[in-house]
């Protein structure tokens, strides 16, 4: 076999698992669409890191992620004082608020001379979705991870690296969770 055979051999393979793949429904995983422009995080602590992560993935599907909903009307070109008085014009602003935001550790078993053996590490994020004018879009939800985490004594300063990449982990998840549930707004319930 000659190489421009064995390159029309590859292209050839190539071609049919792309033409495959596309046949069966595959497909990437995407920013989802979401019907509002943009959103305001609110009820976060100063350097969250769930809000960090969370305002990056709402500005890759799109939405511009504000500090008030004086803000959200400048960008809508908006004067302050309507928007102030009549907030139920910023149709396409939504406001994301964070009740609770937790990260919990607890002992999950222990050995027969009461050395733990496993952790059990939890995200817990409960969140409302309210329009501009504070009517409520989204009743509050509440997401919960959990993992165990087993554990050993003479490896502790591993497991605290660990136990801190798997809550880094979960809090990912939590973020495409909360993305796919703003992705379920449409737009006619954005107007009051």
């Amino acid at each position: 076999m000659n190489r421009r055979t064995f390159t029309l051999s590859l292209l050839t393979l190539a071609t049919s698992a792309v033409v495959g793949l596309s046949g069966c429904g595959f497909e990437l995983r995407r920013a989802p669409n979401l019907a509002f422009k943009s959103v305001q995080l609110s009820g976060f602590a100063a350097n969250s890191p769930l809000a960090s992560e969370l305002a990056k993935a709402l500005e890759d599907a799109g939405v511009s992620v504000v500090e008030s909903t004086a803000a959200a009307a400048a960008q809508q070109n908006v004067p302050a004082n309507i928007a102030a008085s009549s907030p139920r014009i910023l149709s396409s602003h939504v406001v994301l608020e964070a009740l609770s935001d937790t990260r919990e550790q607890a002992v999950a078993s222990i050995t027969a001379f009461s050395q733990v053996r496993d952790l059990s590490l939890r995200t817990r994020f409960r969140f409302q979705l309210t329009r501009a004018d504070g009517s409520q879009l989204l009743a509050p939800i509440e997401l919960l991870l959990t993992n165990d985490l087993p554990y050993n004594e003479k490896d502790a300063l591993a497991k605290i690296d660990e136990s801190a990449a798997m809550h880094r982990a979960m809090q990912t998840d939590i973020v495409q969770q909360v993305m796919r549930r703003l992705a379920v707004v449409r737009p006619e319930q954005l107007a009051p």
